[in-house]
């Protein structure tokens, strides 16, 4: 008898802890939040939607947006106004007497690809006849690659500056041509060796090989310099980096439609082109027969020549299709503009070329105008 009511009790008591649990929301209190939107915008608005469960009237919103703004409404609106490093860890809080639940979720914020009073790079090439393109950067007195070559190209009014991209160890893209750090650091061995924080300890040299205080930017940081003052050529050929990884960065910095991609390989401006139909997938020519390969494609808008092929024929096949056509000029060569009194440029010029790239861009720009 005793054993009955001991269990009787017992079930009884557990009984009411269960109906005053379910009744004060104590097992229920769970947090959690939801986008309105796929896209979170830099200056855009986002709204988030609260679909806490267990919630009471007396419920207390602790929100932390990631960027150093906080929010006590159940169903805020916020305004993310930098890029930061294009991820914020958004937090929530719910709080009711006594009992508290956190929920956290890392929100990809982008800028748009559309920029106030800035054409697209199509836009420019259909209205100016051939833009200068910095290789490396403006790098005559600076480092190649670096923040300052691309800051110098800004400021000489430059239209465009190529850029070598590569992978860090953990998988950060970086700024650098060559595969080792020996020539232009005072590191060595393998980019791909070193975190990103490790590569960030570095120095660049300049031009000339003298050290400077300047570090290895970040894809991410050169975007950011040059975005609505500058056009990109980034060169990802001879499987420096991935497509896919680079992509995706250029996308979230809205840089596609300010952009090409030199990608060289068919199968890879194939890839490119088919990804998007904003890529400029910047294929290189270097024969008659890749000519023919691509002169079936449709999507193909800037083409890349080079001193063998970039002949009247080839380049009236190329026009015909309306493609913008991509040479050099003085590239890794200790001749200059002044030595043969512009002749590679003037050639260029006489075939129609679209798009100069070149070690001296400045004296480029000044024959052009």
């Amino acid at each position: 008898m005793k054993t009955y009511l001991n269990f009787l009790y017992l079930f009884i008591s557990i009984t009411i802890f269960s109906c005053d649990s379910t009744d004060s929301g104590i097992s229920n209190l769970t947090a959690s939040f939801e986008l309105l939107s796929e896209e979170v915008f830099i200056d855009n608005a986002v709204s988030f939607t609260n679909t806490s469960s267990g919630l009471e009237q007396s419920t207390v919103y602790s929100w932390d947006f990631g960027d150093g703004k906080t929010s006590s409404q159940k169903n805020p609106t916020h305004i993310f106004t930098e890029i930061g490093d294009g991820i914020y860890e958004v937090a929530l809080k719910v709080s009711s007497n006594g009992r508290e639940n956190s929920f956290s979720k890392e929100i990809t914020v982008n800028y748009t690809d559309e920029i106030t009073g800035r054409k697209t790079l199509l836009e420019k090439l259909a209205t100016q006849k051939i833009l200068t393109c910095a290789h490396r950067g403006y790098h005559e007195n600076n480092s190649e690659n670096s923040l300052t070559s691309i800051e110098e190209a800004i400021k000489e009014e430059i239209e465009m500056v190529e850029i070598d991209i590569r992978q860090s160890k953990d998988g950060h893209l970086i700024l650098m041509h060559d595969e080792t750090l020996n020539r232009t650091t005072n590191a060595t061995g393998k980019v791909s060796d070193y975190t990103l924080e490790e590569l960030e300890q570095f120095k660049l040299k300049n031009s000339r090989g003298v050290l400077t205080n300047e570090k290895i930017p970040t894809l991410k940081e050169a975007l950011v310099v040059g975005r609505g003052k500058i056009y990109f050529d980034l060169d990802i050929s001879d499987g420096k980096v991935s497509f896919e990884s680079i992509y995706q960065v250029v996308k979230q910095y809205g840089m596609i439609k300010q952009a090409l991609f030199y990608t060289q390989g068919l199968s890879v401006t194939k890839s490119a082109l088919n990804k998007d139909s904003d890529i400029i997938a910047m294929p290189i020519i270097n024969d008659e027969n890749r000519l023919s390969q691509y002169e079936v494609m449709d999507n193909v808008k800037v083409v890349h020549f080079q001193s063998q092929t970039f002949n009247q024929a080839l380049v009236n096949r190329a026009k015909a299709k309306g493609w913008y056509i991509f040479m050099n000029a003085y590239i890794n060569s200790s001749k200059s503009p002044l030595d043969d009194n512009y002749n590679e440029v003037n050639r260029i010029i006489t075939l129609a070329g679209n798009i100069i790239q070149t070690d001296y861009p400045v004296l480029v720009k000044e024959h052009l105008n």
